[in-house]
Order: structure tokens, then C-alpha cells, then sequence
């Protein structure tokens, strides 16, 4: 493998390639995530447009979709060394399968590119359509040429000089070597970044799912154990592909947060593609193996799906609302818990869960406004710094009557059917109030990350309380 010498390469004019290789997104799969953002039902125009042809699709999307440019993920070392190239007098040319409209908008604020080359909606310049415009444009006269997937290939194959750009080591086996080249920005694992994108972590919210049985004292009935189980991976796999729905609809606003501007699909460590796909198929084995379950828990999945849905397009973005939807998703999980092992979940524990849940929830927004850069408002949510006093206190009532509720819990008849000494559930109480406590003075220190769900397991205060009050349950029993 060679390189060309700082002279010779700077007399080949320099093709670049714009998805994936100047930056680590996609503009048509952007355009598309914008588009469904804003109305669900403009997949149908979508394929409508498809139908006539790739090129007529970005033509339409470009029409339609102004896309904001802001805080995109370039692949850096490659943007550093094309700034030098420029500085040092090389012809630099933009050429992109993406829309010319689009391609235009996206290369002027940048100012490295003589001329900006992209499809029309006739002809979607990819491949050996590209190969063919690039040597129209040259006559023939060597060139280079930076791109990263297999369609550079046929341009490749033509170039004096090869730049590959995140570009993954199998493909980059697949390409002749005798060639001078270059490599720059290599991609990490890309099933790591989809498992990270999947969050996970975030799992253990759906151990909510055994509340139910627990507090029925069937724990040890291993058929309704079982069913609980499966139940658990069907949330699971549910979440995960809510999560990865969100990140593509929020891409924009994420990459404008402090902290998710670094999640895989905000970031381009993962391509959007992938994490459409994996959205869907993770959603359809949620339901397939959902159809082992109770008739009931298949309808409650649903409509815990349905609302995620609606709060990631309309209801996050409605103050107070969005703070009810959350406390509901959560309690949905409780209602499932008990329908997979044919349970009963009383009023108490959904009274419960939708006070403690509605609290957290409004802590998770006080935290996200005390470490936001923004100084107006949250980044797609309808909060702004001015709210957090508002925020606050409607937490801390929550959090106070989620306790209450549980010392009513404690003389409930219900309560003593199930207790020997219903008295001695009393120290959960004082447990509880303590992790909501902490968590609260956590957030005014400014030292609670932005999922205080969690506190429970990450904080060893917490994980020593939550443990203390299975305990007490027990010996409660």
C-alpha cells in the first residue's frame, strides 16, 4: 500500500463523497426521519415517491425537508485534513448521491468545495453513474476520490488515488492495494453502538413487572414466574425499539443537548439505517413473543407501544402532559406485570405508581434544566429555566403523596390478608421518603445524572435502602 507524495496529490483534484465519508449521517435518511416527525403518515408519500424511482424520492424530500445542519457529525480527521488541503491549493469537489438542492445548502457555511455535484430527479449519481459524471468532469485526467461504502467501488477503480473514510476493515480487504491510498476516522463495532443505542441499562425499569407477583406472595409459583419472565423480554425488546425510534425522531434536538448529542445515532456512530431496522424487527419478536402470553397482557403491550408513540410525537412536547404520560407508561408496567401472571394489582399500587412515577418525572425535567446549556428552553420539550420552581414543587407533592398513599396502604383490609404484621411495614415508608429525599438533594447539588428511575441501582445509599425494604417485606410477611 502507497502514498502519494504532498506534490503529486495535490495535483489530483479531490472527489468527496458526502454520507458517511465527510459525515457520519445520512442526508436522505434525515430528510426521511424529519418528514415522519412531523405527520407518521408522510411514509405513504414516501413510498408513493420511492415507487418512481430513488432519485424522484431525495428530489421530493429536498422540497420538503429544510434541514438544519447544526451540530452533525463529521468525520474529524478527515474534515482536518481536507482544511489543509485547502489551505495548500488543491481543487476540492463535493459529489454526493444526495440531492444538488440539499448538497448546496449543506457545503456553503463550510467553504472547502469549488463545485458541489449531487442527483437530479432523473438520475440518482451513484456508483457508476458517479464514475461517469466524475470523468465527465475531469476528461479523463486522474483523480481522487474519498468515499466509504461498497457503491464507491466503480469509483475507486477509476481513481489514481484511493481515500477510504470510515470505512469498515472487510470492505477495505475487498479493494486493490497496488493503488496509492489512504485511510481515515475508522469505525468502531457497530453491534456495540446498536446494543448502546438500545440503552440497555434502562431495562431494569421493566423489573416493575414483578411487583405484582411479588406483592401477591407468588413469587415461587414457577408457571406464573415463567410468564413474568417472558413478559419482562417483551417490555424489554418493546423499550428498546422506543428508544431507538425516539433517538431518530430527536436526532436534531439531541445533538443540541449536553449530553445525548453522544448517543450512537445523534452522534453517527451508528447509521440510521441500521437503527430503523432494528427498531422494527426488535418491535415485531416483542409481539411475537408476546403471543405466548395472556389475551390481557398482548392488549396492555399494545397500548404501552401506542403511547410511546404519541408521546414521542406530540405529548413530550406538552407541558405537564408529558410529565402524566411517563408516570402512565410505568404504571402500564405494573398492570402487565400482574395480567402475565394472573395477579391482581390493586388500587393502592397503581395510586402508588402514578404519584411516585409523576414525581420522578418532574425531577428528570429539573435535572435536564439545571444542566442544560440552553438558557431559554429545553431542547425539545416545552420547559424553559423559568419552570423549574413550578417543576419542583409539583415533584415534591408528588413524591410526599406517593408515601402517604403507601401508610394508607399499611391499614388497607387488603393489606392484612396478605400481612401477618402490616405494622412492620411501616420502616418501607420511612425508606422510601428517604431514596426521594436524596434523590432530590442529589439533583440541587447537581451530581443526579437524568434518569433518576435509576437512582435505585446506581446509588449504593439507595441500593442499601431498596434492599433493606424487600427485607422488611419479608419479615412483614
Amino acid at each position: 500500500m502507497t502514498e502519494l507524495t504532498s506534490t503529486d496529490r495535490e495535483a489530483l483534484p479531490l472527489f468527496v463523497d458526502l454520507d458517511g465519508t465527510l459525515i457520519k449521517t445520512d442526508l436522505m435518511f434525515e430528510s426521511v426521519c424529519v418528514l415522519l416527525k412531523r405527520n407518521p403518515l408522510n411514509l405513504v408519500l414516501m413510498i408513493i415517491w420511492l415507487l418512481k424511482g430513488k432519485a424522484t424520492l431525495k428530489a421530493r424530500l429536498a422540497e420538503r425537508v429544510d434541514l438544519s445542519f447544526r451540530g452533525w457529525p463529521f468525520n474529524e480527521e478527515f474534515l482536518d485534513f481536507l482544511n489543509g488541503e485547502k489551505r495548500n491549493g488543491r481543487q476540492l469537489v463535493l459529489i454526493s448521491a444526495a440531492n444538488e438542492r440539499a448538497l448546496q445548502k449543506f457545503a456553503e457555511p463550510l467553504q472547502l468545495f469549488e463545485t458541489c455535484v449531487g442527483s437530479d430527479e432523473q438520475i440518482n449519481l451513484k456508483a457508476t453513474a458517479k464514475r461517469q459524471r466524475i470523468e465527465e468532469i475531469t476528461r479523463g485526467k486522474p483523480f481522487s476520490y474519498a468515499g466509504n461504502s461498497k457503491a464507491d467501488i466503480p469509483v475507486w477503480e477509476a481513481a489514481a488515488e484511493v481515500i477510504r473514510v470510515n470505512c469498515s476493515s472487510s470492505l477495505a480487504r475487498d479493494l486493490c492495494d497496488t493503488k496509492p491510498s489512504r485511510d481515515f476516522d475508522p469505525p468502531g463495532s457497530r453491534v456495540r453502538y446498536l446494543w448502546q443505542a438500545m440503552r440497555p441499562h434502562q431495562w431494569a425499569k421493566n423489573g416493575l413487572l414483578f411487583i405484582p407477583l411479588t406483592l401477591a406472595h407468588q413469587i415461587t409459583d414457577a408457571h406464573r414466574l415463567l410468564h413474568t419472565v417472558i413478559g419482562f423480554v417483551c417490555f424489554c425488546l418493546v423499550a428498546s425499539s422506543v428508544y431507538l425510534s425516539n433517538d431518530l425522531l430527536d436526532l436534531k434536538s439531541d445533538r443540541l443537548h449536553s449530553t445525548k448529542k453522544t448517543r450512537p445515532l445523534a452522534a453517527g456512530t451508528l447509521p440510521i439505517q441500521t437503527g430503523m431496522v432494528a427498531a422494527i424487527v426488535l418491535l415485531l419478536a416483542a409481539f411475537a413473543l408476546a403471543h405466548l402470553q395472556p389475551r390481557e397482557f398482548m392488549v396492555i403491550l399494545l397500548g404501552y407501544w401506542t403511547l410511546t408513540v404519541l408521546y414521542s410525537l406530540l405529548l413530550k412536547r406538552l407541558f405537564f402532559l408529558d410529565l402524566l404520560t411517563l408516570a402512565s407508561l410505568y404504571s402500564l408496567r405494573l398492570e402487565a406485570g400482574a395480567e402475565a401472571a394472573q395477579v391482581n394489582a390493586s388500587i393502592w399500587l397503581l395510586g402508588f405508581s402514578m404519584t411516585l412515577f409523576f414525581g420522578l418525572a418532574a425531577l428528570k425535567r429539573v435535572v435536564e434544566l439545571s444542566k442544560s446549556t440552553h438558557a431559554a428552553v429545553l431542547p425539545g420539550r416545552a420547559y424553559s429555566r423559568g419552570d423549574l420552581t413550578a417543576l419542583t414543587a409539583q415533584g415534591l407533592f408528588a413524591c410526599a403523596c406517593s408515601v402517604l398513599i403507601f401508610i394508607f396502604y399499611i391499614y388497607a383490609d387488603e393489606t392484612r390478608a396478605l400481612y401477618r404484621s402490616p405494622e412492620w411495614l411501616w420502616p418501607i415508608a420511612g425508606l422510601l421518603g428517604g431514596i426521594l429525599f436524596r434523590a432530590w438533594w442529589l439533583a440541587r447539588k447537581g451530581t443526579l445524572n437524568e434518569d433518576p428511575v435509576l437512582l435505585a441501582v446506581s446509588d449504593r445509599p439507595s441500593q442499601v435502602a431498596t434492599a433493606l425494604m424487600f427485607v422488611v417485606l419479608w419479615l412483614a410477611i
